[in-house]
């Protein structure tokens, strides 16, 4: 699995000037996926820190270069401290946590995997909730744009050219995964 969780990773990583990284999520605001579509409202003003207010983006919102993008915290190992180091690995921070610095990755050349993953107990120790990231079954060719925004209903959702964020590569159903490339 990736640091990135368990319902998203990089195919081609970001370079510079793709990973935007003066952004934050409110406390305000509920965790949200690593790999969720986010953007910065209309007339939003920084923090006390100079860092831009960003939230899940509304269903099938066009792409704005500068404001909106895929969000992606990289979790330091201090995030760890007080978890069983047998029970928790890298994969099960997934989340963005409310209050801290995200980065807002967009870029023609960035290319990540979307990941749906069902409910599952491990061993009768571990119980993992699924998380659907991207609604129904797209094709290759296929535009995604935000979705629904929840893990039931998928935070990516097939789209249009005019609004797609993402074009799809890639299907593998067997595995749930569907591998894009970003519009912008």
């Amino acid at each position: 699995m990736s640091t990135y969780g368990r319902n998203f990773e990089f195919r081609v990583p970001p370079v510079h000037g793709e990973r935007g990284a003066r952004y934050v999520l409110p406390a305000t605001e509920d965790p949200i996926p690593i790999g969720a579509p986010v953007m910065a409202a209309n007339g939003a003003t920084p923090d006390a820190m100079g860092m831009l207010p960003v939230a899940l983006a509304p269903a099938a919102q066009v792409p704005k270069n500068g404001t909106c993008g895929i969000a992606v915290f990289e979790h330091g190992p201090a995030a760890f401290t007080g978890d069983d180091p047998y029970l928790t690995t890298y994969s099960d921070k997934g989340d963005v946590p409310p209050g801290r610095a995200v980065q807002v990755v967009a870029g023609s050349r960035v290319k990540v995997v979307l990941r749906n993953t069902a409910d599952r107990t491990f061993l009768q120790v571990r119980n993992y909730q699924g998380r659907v990231m991207f609604a129904g079954t797209p094709a290759v060719g296929d535009y995604l744009t935000p979705g629904a925004g929840d893990d039931a209903a998928g935070y990516w959702a097939v789209g249009t050219a005019a609004n797609g964020w993402m074009v799809v590569e890639k299907v593998d159903a067997a595995r749930g995964e569907v591998e894009c490339r970003m519009n912008f």
